[in-house]
């Protein structure tokens, strides 16, 4: 039962495990399907990074292990801050670690009619997913739903399952760049994921300086007169989940940053090579090799030009 827990200490959190059986048959479930994937992959000739499964595997379904089922997991529906904590990791950070291990690679590898679904490009259009993103929280927290999850064990599941799968919507092709529009370019996504970042912090704000105590009488009712007051406790969640918003968007703007990067170069090899194609094809055709292109400073007559010219001694000296 949540009310027989003992208050939270530091020796308490370390200690405090609990098996939830439908997360633990959720991620063998996913795993056994990406392991899957990886194989037909493999089986048809392809090849997969180890660091990818490892990923997958250790960041994104091991965070949602010690998420669900940890101390954060065990007091969940006793105090406000470690639900707080669940939930935004379980939105914003799980997606990310999945995503890194490849996913949208393996489904279009695996079944490429998937990423091109009209149903799955609505829903993964950056300004749908980002507002489905930024509104969840808020419906949860501000709505009856929130205290129908802290009350019924279904709910609060399917709660759980929703975050991550809003997350992955978001995150997913926005790190893979699979059913985006062209116009979504890296450095478009860079500038979507820093407003991504400023919606993430209203949830947060929102909680923090609201005057209203949500849920109040239940989490009375469930601590037995332990921990902090529910006003407290929901302003200390605030402020975590205000500070954890921020902090959990740096490694998917590192990957963003990364795809520029990347694509910059692809960009300018590309060019070298049409470049090079355009050269040997006038060689070929007896023309004379164009000459290389010299900076506009050494070419302009006049005193910028002059100044990059060899300087001749005087005559008489």
């Amino acid at each position: 039962m949540q009310g027989d827990l003992e208050p939270l200490t530091v020796g308490r959190a370390l200690g405090a495990w609990t098996l939830d059986v439908p997360v633990l048959v959720g991620v063998l479930v996913v795993g056994g399907v990406y392991l899957l994937g990886v194989r037909r992959a493999v089986q048809r000739g392809g090849s997969w990074p180890v660091w990818r499964t490892a990923v997958f595997f250790v960041g994104g379904l091991g965070s949602v292990v010690v998420l669900t089922m940890s101390f954060l997991g065990a007091y969940d529906r006793v105090l406000f801050w470690p639900y707080a904590v669940q939930n935004v990791l379980l939105l914003a950070l799980t997606p990310v670690l999945l995503a890194f291990g490849g996913p949208m690679q393996l489904i279009a590898l695996n079944f490429p009619s998937v990423g091109s679904a009209r149903w799955l490009r609505v829903l993964t259009f950056p300004a749908v997913s980002s507002l489905l993103g930024a509104a969840l929280l808020p419906l949860v927290y501000f709505t009856p739903y929130y205290l129908a999850v802290l009350q019924n064990d279904v709910l609060h599941e399917l709660l759980r399952l929703q975050l991550v799968l809003v997350g992955c919507l978001f995150f997913w092709p926005m790190l893979g760049g699979e059913s985006l529009p062209e116009w979504c370019t890296p450095p478009v996504r860079v500038a979507i994921g820093f407003l991504d970042g400023l919606l993430d912090a209203l949830p947060g704000i929102l909680i923090m300086t609201s005057p209203g105590v949500l849920a109040a009488g239940y989490y009375l009712s469930v601590r037995h007169g332990w921990g902090p007051t529910p006003h407290q406790d929901q302003r200390l969640g605030g402020g975590i989940m205000l500070t954890l918003a921020e902090m959990v968007g740096l490694p998917f703007l590192a990957g963003q940053l990364v795809s520029w990067v990347r694509a910059d170069r692809a960009e300018a090899a590309a060019v070298d090579r049409r470049l090079d194609q355009v050269v040997a094809e006038r060689v070929a055709a007896g023309e004379r090799e164009p000459e290389l292109m010299r900076p506009w400073w050494e070419t302009e007559p006049g005193q910028l030009a002059d100044r990059f010219r060899p300087r001749r001694d005087h005559p008489d000296d």
